[in-house]
């Protein structure tokens, strides 16, 4: 049976967006050794799917519809620099997602029809952040080189669709294809 490698995310658009890809490309002239996150993939992971069926793929399409229906735009505020492990010894740069009661309502659902229609999928603990770039080699000092971002602020964003992706990796980087929309229009 073939699969395909998928997740379910939230697109960023509007000006926020384009204060992150300003906010990234500052970064990348004081941070070396981050791979970053090309602008036209950047979004918000809501849920990691790996690779499922073309079948599961299709039932995941449709049940997002009825998500879609009895969420409105969901708007949170963007900013705060963070890193998983840690600032300390990052190895993903990330922005955090504040004021998101919402967002994780909004996942929870997701969460919830994933389980409904018994796909195994990436389900650890949700914490909303958006990747910037990874880091491809420990970087001496980088807390002290990320200091002066920690704070910064990028506004707030309306996120208003959700979108299945098949993720194609290839050489050049992950390629996302949307197979599935669903607009928040409640």
């Amino acid at each position: 049976m073939q699969t395909v490698r998928a997740f379910i995310a939230a697109p960023l658009e509007g000006p926020v967006f384009d204060k992150i890809v300003h906010l990234q490309q500052e970064l990348a002239a004081t941070v070396p050794s981050v791979r970053w996150v090309r602008p036209e993939t950047m979004h918000l992971t809501l849920a990691f799917l790996g690779d499922i069926t073309e079948e599961s793929l299709e039932k995941i399409a449709s049940s997002m519809l009825s998500i879609g229906d009895i969420f409105a735009p969901v708007n949170v505020n963007v900013g705060g620099l963070g890193a998983f492990p840690s600032l300390k010894r990052p190895r993903v740069l990330w922005l955090g997602l504040h004021g998101a009661d919402t967002l994780l309502k909004l996942q929870a659902a997701v969460a919830a029809m994933l389980h409904k229609l018994e796909v195994n999928w990436d389900d650890k603990p949700f914490k909303p952040h958006l990747t910037l770039g990874r880091f491809r080699q420990h970087v001496a000092a980088a807390e002290r080189r990320l200091e002066p971002f920690l704070d910064k602020r990028c506004g707030r964003l309306s996120i208003s669709r959700l979108v299945l992706y098949e993720s194609r990796l290839t050489a050049q980087g992950a390629i996302h294809l949307p197979r599935g929309e669903a607009p928040l229009n409640a």
